[in-house]
């Protein structure tokens, strides 16, 4: 396996640069707004390299004697999101039609790649799904995993700081537990958004763009979802834990502004890694400050793997609690 996913990760790290330099050139470019963190007009789209490295990817795969289940639906549904994105970067889609597309895109990759049937605290404990309730979850999980990557890829370098432990952390668990496709999804997030990152480290030369965010959140939440109902009991956990640092600040972001009665469609600056920014912190700092968090999670959680029956579960859920304290640190500090 290990000699498929090395080569893999060169095909998506080659394209993910590539085409990103390709979009730099071109100068489609983002202009700056009140949400904003930038303050001069940035080429944007570079992301859209993700797909391209994803696709080249599985297709090298398809061509070796491996087993490919569930990648027909992780394909469709990354570039179905990537398609949706990037009509968004080009018209500037409303709010709402652009979340009930997503909602819409997330129910059909549910529904197509299977809901896993039990809720495990651990793998000799669960609790039944029944189907009513695994497949609005399974899709309700897409869809934030999705806007996650959406909603915080607003800082250079920030989409890939989070999201490339959790691509690899999603390619090792994937490898333990014999689900290829995850393993193949995890390789591409991690190799695509290395390569873009070149030129989006801070300064960004190059935005990913609605279209790369949601590429690079589909292909891991479909991947995570993959492995799930392939058969790892406790994916239930390990793939949000990968991703907690990026849900924490915008699960708990959402909860303030609900809670202040400010709670709507309009962008919007009260992000914990927003706040660093405003606060002082460089682009740079914030970056390597979240790589660091989720660097955290997906060691936590590998190791958790190997541990004692239940430990991923208790990792999840003390790994939620000290980001909750983080975020209410930067909150009251800064705010």
């Amino acid at each position: 396996m290990m000699q498929l996913l090395m080569p893999a990760f060169i095909l998506a790290f080659s394209l993910g640069l590539g085409i990103a330099a390709l979009v730099w050139r071109a100068q489609m470019l983002d202009m700056p707004g009140h949400r904003s963190l930038h303050a001069s007009p940035t080429p944007r789209g570079g992301g859209i390299g993700i797909l391209a490295g994803t696709g080249a990817v599985f297709l090298f795969a398809s061509g070796q004697p491996v087993p490919l289940e569930g990648a027909a639906p992780l394909l469709a549904f990354t570039a179905a999101m990537t398609a949706l994105g990037l009509a968004d970067d080009l018209y500037a889609l409303s709010g709402r039609l652009k979340l009930a597309l997503m909602g819409l895109l997330c129910l059909m990759a549910a529904g197509w790649t299977g809901v896993p049937e039990t809720m495990a605290v651990s793998q000799n404990t669960a609790l039944p799904l029944p189907v009513w309730i695994a497949l609005p979850g399974a899709a309700l999980f897409l869809f934030v995993a999705v806007n996650a990557a959406n909603f915080m890829d607003g800082s250079d370098g920030m989409l890939a700081s989070a999201l490339i432990p959790a691509g690899l952390g999603l390619a090792a668990a994937g490898l333990a537990t014999g689900v290829l496709a995850a393993s193949l999804a995890g390789v591409a997030v991690a190799g695509g958004l290395a390569g873009f990152l070149v030129l989006n480290r801070p300064p960004a030369q190059v935005f990913a763009g609605d279209a790369g965010s949601l590429c690079a959140g589909a292909l891991y939440a479909g991947g995570a979802l993959a492995m799930a109902v392939e058969g790892l009991a406790v994916a239930l956990w390990l793939a949000p834990l990968f991703i907690l640092p990026f849900l924490a600040d915008v699960l708990l972001t959402l909860a303030k502004r609900a809670a202040g009665g400010r709670l709507s469609l309009e962008a919007h600056r009260e992000h914990a890694y927003q706040r660093l920014v405003a606060a002082g912190w460089s682009h740079g700092q914030v970056a390597l400050a979240y790589n660091a968090l989720a660097a955290a999670c997906v060691i936590a959680g590998l190791m958790a793997l190997q541990g004692p029956d239940g430990a991923v579960f208790w990792v999840f859920w003390g790994a939620a609690m000290v980001l909750s304290g983080l975020y209410a640190l930067v909150h009251r500090r800064v705010c």
